[in-house]
C-alpha cells in the first residue's frame, strides 16, 4: 500500500484527486493516507506515486528515487512517421538481433498498459533463430495434414495456388522470421480479450522506434489456439490462452516511401 514521508509532503492533495478508486483520503493533519478499509480497492497502478511533485509517497515499496523522471517524448512530426510509416515486415535476415537490441524489447514490457492494471500477463519470447524450428517444423507437419485430409478447403479455401510451396515445407505461418512474441492472458482476467492487442500495439511501436522489423501473425494465433500441440510448445502456466502474436527480426528489406493507404470512416459526433 501507499506510504507518505510527512516531512515532504505539501498536502496538495493531487494523489487524493488522481486516484481512479478513490481510496486515498486526507487525515486529520493533511497527510494523504488509505484507509484500512479500503486497501481491498487499490489497484497498485502507482498513480498517486507519479503524480506526487514533491516524490513524497511510496507505494508498494515503489519509491520515486526508483522510478524514471519524465524526460522528453518525440515531437508530433516523428511520431506521426512512426505511425505512416511502419510497415508489416514478412522478409527477415537469418539472424539473431543484438543482444542490446533483445534486451531493450524485453525490458519494454514492464510499461505495457493493462486494463484495471492487471499484471498476470505472459510473454513467451523466442529470443534466438534456431529456438523458433520447432515451431516450424510442427506447423509444416499441421499443415501436410491439413492439405491431405482435406480440412484446408474448408480452413482456407484459397491455399490451392500455394498448395505446392506448403507441401514442400515453406514457412508460411513464421515467415522465417528469427524471433517471436506471443502474449497470454488468464482466463478470468477482467480485459483479457484487449490487453494483449494492446500489449503488442505498444512492443510494435517501439520495435520499429529500434529498426527492428514486425508482422501481427493471425496464422500462428489460430494455430496455438486451435492445436494442442502447438500451444505445449509455449509451456503456458494454466489457466491462460493465447491472445495476440508477432513476429520480429531484423528485416531483410527496405521502403523508401509510406504508403497512401484508403481513409476509413470517422464519424464524429
Amino acid at each position: 500500500m501507499i506510504s507518505v514521508d510527512a516531512s515532504k509532503c505539501t498536502r496538495c492533495g493531487c494523489c487524493i484527486a488522481d486516484c481512479v478508486v478513490q481510496v486515498i483520503h486526507r487525515g486529520k493533519d493533511g497527510i494523504p493516507s488509505v484507509p484500512e478499509q479500503f486497501e481491498r480497492y487499490c489497484m497498485h497502478c502507482q498513480h498517486c506515486l507519479a503524480v506526487c511533485p514533491a516524490g513524497a509517497l511510496t507505494c508498494d515499496g515503489h519509491s520515486p528515487d526508483r522510478c524514471v523522471p519524465a524526460g522528453p517524448l518525440p515531437d508530433e512530426s516523428r511520431m506521426m512517421n512512426l505511425i505512416r510509416q511502419r510497415c508489416s515486415i514478412r522478409q527477415f535476415k537469418q539472424e539473431n538481433l543484438p543482444s542490446e537490441i533483445m534486451e531493450k524489447l524485453v525490458a519494454s514490457l514492464r510499461w505495457i498498459p493493462t486494463g484495471c492494471n492487471d499484471h498476470r500477463l505472459v510473454f513467451t519470447v523466442i529470443d534466438d533463430l534456431a529456438k523458433m524450428e520447432p515451431f516450424r517444423a510442427r506447423m509444416v507437419k499441421i499443415t501436410r495434414f491439413l492439405i491431405k485430409s482435406g480440412i484446408m478447403k474448408i480452413v482456407y479455401p484459397g491455399y490451392k495456388r500455394f498448395e505446392k510451396s506448403m507441401l514442400g515445407g515453406t514457412d508460411f505461418v513464421f515467415r522465417n522470421a528469427p524471433h517471436m512474441i506471443v502474449v497470454a492472458s488468464p482466463k478470468d482476467a477482467p480485459c483479457r480479450r484487449f490487453d494483449p492487442s494492446i500489449a503488442l500495439t505498444q512492443f510494435d511501436l517501439y520495435a520499429q522506434s529500434l529498426g527492428v522489423g514486425t508482422c501481427w501473425c493471425g496464422f500462428a494465433y489460430y494455430a496455438f489456439t486451435l492445436n494442442r500441440g502447438m500451444r505445449s510448445l509455449l509451456r503456458l502456466p494454466k489457466g491462460y490462452k493465447v491472445g495476440a502474436v508477432m513476429l520480429f527480426g531484423p528485416p531483410a528489406v527496405e521502403y523508401p516511401r509510406a504508403t497512401d493507404p484508403e481513409p476509413y470512416t470517422v464519424i464524429c459526433s
